[in-house]
C-alpha cells in the first residue's frame, strides 16, 4: 500500500489512461514504497511490491512514462514526475524540480497537471 497522497496521485494521473492496457494502472494497489532518496533537484522513490502484480505485468518490458506536472508553494516553479518500469512492472518514481531545487520533505501542498496524453 502506498501511504503517501503525493505519490498515489501522481502514479494514478500518470497512469490514468495509459497506453499499455490498463494492467500498469492495476499493478498500484500492489506497490508499497520501499525508499525515498532526496536529492537538492528532486526526488526518487523505489517501490516493492506483492506478488499479485505479477498478474499485471506489461508485455513491454522497459517503459518510460511522463506528463504531470507538480505545482506547490514549496516549489519555486514547478516540478514534473516519470514512473519508470522494469520488467514490465513498475520499479520507480522520479520528480525533478524545474528549478534544481526540492525541498526534503513530503509535499502536502499540491496540485497535479497531466501535461502530455
Amino acid at each position: 500500500m502506498i501511504h503517501s497522497g503525493l505519490i498515489l496521485d501522481i502514479l494514478n494521473l500518470l497512469l490514468d489512461g495509459d497506453d499499455v492496457d490498463g494492467q500498469a494502472k492495476m499493478q498500484i494497489e500492489t506497490l508499497t514504497e520501499s525508499d525515498y532518496h532526496y536529492t537538492s533537484s528532486g526526488l526518487f522513490v523505489s517501490f516493492s511490491h506483492d506478488e499479485d502484480i505479477i498478474k499485471y505485468r506489461l508485455t513491454e518490458e522497459s517503459l518510460v512514462l511522463n506528463g504531470v506536472e507538480i505545482k506547490s508553494p514549496d516549489l519555486a516553479i514547478g516540478a514534473d514526475a516519470t514512473v519508470f518500469f522494469k520488467d514490465g512492472l513498475i520499479d520507480h518514481l522520479e520528480i525533478w524540480s524545474h528549478d534544481g531545487n526540492y525541498p526534503e520533505k513530503e509535499l502536502t501542498d499540491y496540485s497535479l497537471k497531466r501535461t502530455s496524453i
